[in-house]
């Protein structure tokens, strides 16, 4: 599917949304990318906490499947397709989501040697319909962004309710590395609202977004989960040094340059609606299609920047490894 282009001044970047239907080609890609330039790390690990590999290993050990990058092909809609990512988009019918997020135990760097840098996102998403076709959408999440900066709450629309409305957003409140429940619900017509509260810091955040089009009861609503690496516009080059918009060609000559989000977590993934308002697990019956990028059809590649394992269907690990020779 073709993607929307925005011009965020803000930002000054490329906006993309991973929001997007399967019918029609308005959207189909992956949030906005930061160029502010912040001074360089003093670590090479961004988490500020001790991994716990055990904790990593056993849910390995225990998941009932695996897809990436060299055996998986997508056979639905995924929408974010400018960087190493996973979606999981719902069936249309729901009014809400929730998950659990560990970044606490998740590894990510993203800053190269000179001090460019990926951004790494994980949010929700909500897809509106009118009848079969895709109509508007908004993602909302975490969002780390910066050479140095820390987690943040954000959010990206396609088509906001009023005209002042700004399509892109990013919260002030910096959030700790942390195991985070995340509930994203309708709050009556248009409007959805996140909040994310720290298990263990007990840091919280919450953001209200407009969403043109959607109704309370969630008749004409999907929703989505993702995570993903983007690259700001300094780190679109292809392997001949050249200014690129082919994200194959990015993202190889980006690799073995020691960037990754792996051992990312969710778990407990809930869908709600009229019928069930207390939520239900989100089972693959009530999942429309379930994407990665690269798949096996970007054929250029001879290693797996995406891998997932799969749980019960309503758990996943994440791994967005540009390495060829994976850490252990």
């Amino acid at each position: 599917m073709k993607k929307l282009l925005c011009l965020l001044l803000a930002a000054l970047c490329v906006c993309l949304v991973a929001c997007g239907g399967e019918e029609i080609s308005q959207v189909e890609s992956t949030p906005a990318e930061s160029s502010v330039t912040e001074s360089k790390e003093e670590s090479s690990m961004e988490s500020s906490e001790e991994i716990s590999i055990d904790v990593i290993q056993t849910l390995r050990d225990s998941a009932e499947g695996m897809i990436d990058s060299l055996t998986y092909k997508n056979n639905g809609k995924m929408g974010d397709l400018d960087g190493p990512a996973f979606a999981v988009y719902s069936e249309v019918g729901y009014n809400g989501a929730s998950a659990t997020l560990d970044l606490k135990n998740a590894s990510l760097q993203r800053v190269l040697p000179d001090g460019r840098y990926v951004n790494a996102y994980a949010f929700f998403g909500i897809d509106v319909y009118s009848g079969a076709y895709w109509q508007n959408c908004v993602d909302v999440g975490f969002c780390r962004s910066g050479s140095t900066g820390k987690w943040h709450l954000f959010y990206n629309m396609y088509q906001p309710l009023n005209e002042s409305t700004s399509t892109w957003y990013e919260s002030s409140v910096n959030l700790p590395d942390d195991i985070y429940d995340m509930t994203f619900a309708m709050e009556g017509d248009q409007y959805v609202r996140l909040t994310v509260t720290g298990r263990n810091r007990g840091r919280t955040d919450t953001v209200l977004v407009e969403v043109k089009g959607a109704k309370a009861n969630g008749s004409n609503t999907a929703f989505l989960f993702n995570a993903a690496l983007d690259y700001p516009p300094n780190t679109k080059v292809d392997r001949e040094g050249n200014y690129s918009e082919d994200f194959a060609e990015i993202t190889l000559a980006n690799s073995d340059k020691n960037l990754f989000f792996k051992d990312l977590y969710v778990s407990d993934l809930k869908l709600y609606s009229e019928s069930k308002p207390e939520g239900e697990a989100w089972t693959p019956e009530m999942t429309n299609s379930t994407g990665i990028w690269p798949d096996k059809s970007v054929s250029v590649f001879d290693y797996a920047p995406t891998t997932v394992y799969t749980f019960d269907g309503s758990s996943y690990l994440i791994d967005l490894d540009m390495n060829r020779k994976k850490a252990e």
